[in-house]
């Protein structure tokens, strides 16, 4: 004799358990908010103080990570020339890529827009996300990167031959990076 199992149990035996996005347990270095599906934050409102309010940043739940979770994610190093024309050296950065922190966000396939602790912003398309494989920088030469530094985190790009893209991106390589809007 057959018996029929529900459908619903043959579903979840033949598909992949979804995990949750962990729930930070350090202090977050970075945020995705906007476009995300996977939060670990709760809601920001306007009147929410700190650096993110001094930015005037709101979101309905947010990705956050801290250093264990960005830690935890394959670690990718790229060598270049950075720094002001004066003082430039070379530094080996090393942190996940970018498209792995934002597909653990649920972002995969959007655009990022990342913000400064100063406000600045750039916007990286994810064409050039997954082109380029910029990572999420969270090490200078082995070393974290703290605040009055590049830190706490910042988006490299590997060294590029094609002058354009070089331009474009010393733009897009955002240091002291606080937030990211996914759009």
């Amino acid at each position: 004799m057959r018996l029929a199992l529900p459908l619903t149990l043959l579903l979840s035996s033949a598909l992949p358990a979804l995990a949750e996005m962990p729930a930070p347990q350090g202090h977050v270095l970075v945020t995705l908010g906007g476009a995300v599906s996977e939060t670990n934050l709760p809601a920001r409102g306007e009147n929410d103080g700190g650096l993110l309010g001094f930015l005037e940043v709101t979101h309905d739940g947010a990705a956050g990570f801290d250093a264990a979770l960005l830690d935890s994610l394959p670690q990718v190093k790229i060598s270049i020339p950075y720094g002001a024309p004066e003082h430039q050296r070379d530094f080996t950065f090393s942190g996940p890529l970018l498209s792995e922190v934002m597909t653990m966000a649920g972002a995969e396939g959007k655009t990022a827009r990342p913000m400064a602790m100063d406000g600045y912003q750039a916007e990286i398309p994810w064409d050039s996300i997954s082109t380029y494989q910029p990572i999420l920088a969270t090490h200078a030469d082995g070393a974290p990167m703290g605040i009055g530094g590049y830190g706490p985190t910042m988006i490299v790009f590997p060294p590029s031959q094609n002058q354009d893209v070089a331009d474009e991106q010393a733009g897009q390589q955002v240091w002291a990076l606080a937030y990211i809007e996914v759009e």
